[in-house]
């Protein structure tokens, strides 16, 4: 997909959800991210099996003013609540995920239901919330690519 089509997907919050992304597809992310004017938030988890120290990242890389990491348990209630990120939209690419599916796949679906009830929550206030993994591996299977 072109990035001027993937940028106007993008603004699409109706279709925004979680899905698959390859390796390959990371910088037209990016590129898509900055035409449609959508916040990128990075959050690499390469060589991070716990689940704990997943949350950490992602707590930092969305400069979220809590004082400790995010629990798995209140991540959709944080995901729902960026006031310090003021954008036209958000996407969260989660690289390397691969290490944590393995060593935690009940973790994992639960961090991609987070994803998912973040998006309906944006949905109600027509503004794109998109989460974007990367795996590698046979986590493929578990969510759809877009394209």
């Amino acid at each position: 997909m072109n990035p001027a089509a993937f940028a106007r997907l993008l603004a699409d919050y109706e279709r925004a959800g979680v899905y698959h992304l390859t390796p390959g597809g990371m910088s037209a992310l990016a590129e898509a991210c900055a035409q449609a004017d959508l916040h990128l938030i990075v959050v690499d988890l390469a060589e991070t099996p716990r689940m704990a120290d997943a949350m950490a990242i992602l707590t930092k890389a969305t400069a979220c003013p809590a004082r400790e990491a995010a629990h798995l348990d209140d991540l959709g209630e944080m995901l729902c609540d960026f006031s310090w990120l003021h954008a036209n939209g958000y996407v969260i690419l989660v690289e390397d995920a691969d290490n944590l599916m393995a060593s935690d796949p009940t973790g994992v679906q639960k961090l991609l239901e987070a994803f998912q009830a973040a998006t309906h929550c944006w949905q109600e206030q027509e503004i794109p919330f998109w989460a974007f993994i990367g795996l590698r591996g046979d986590g493929v299977a578990l969510l759809p690519m877009i394209g």
